[in-house]
C-alpha cells in the first residue's frame, strides 16, 4: 500500500525527501500539468459512467 501511496505522490510531482517525506518543488509545473492529467481521466470516467447508465436504463 505504501508503494501505491508514493507513485501517486510522485506522479504529481512531489519527490522523495528521505524516509518517506516527499517535497514538491514551488517551481516545478509538474503539479499542475498532472492536474490537467488528471482532470482528463476524471471527465473520460464520468462519461463511461453516464454512458453505461443511459445504456442499462434503455434495456
Amino acid at each position: 500500500m505504501n508503494v501505491k501511496i508514493a507513485r501517486g505522490w510522485e506522479r504529481i510531482g512531489f519527490r522523495l525527501y528521505r524516509d518517506n517525506i516527499y517535497l514538491l518543488s514551488p517551481a516545478s509545473q509538474d503539479l499542475e500539468e498532472q492536474r490537467g492529467v488528471l482532470r482528463g481521466h476524471l471527465a473520460e470516467l464520468g462519461a463511461s459512467w453516464r454512458n453505461a447508465t443511459v445504456a442499462r436504463s434503455q434495456e
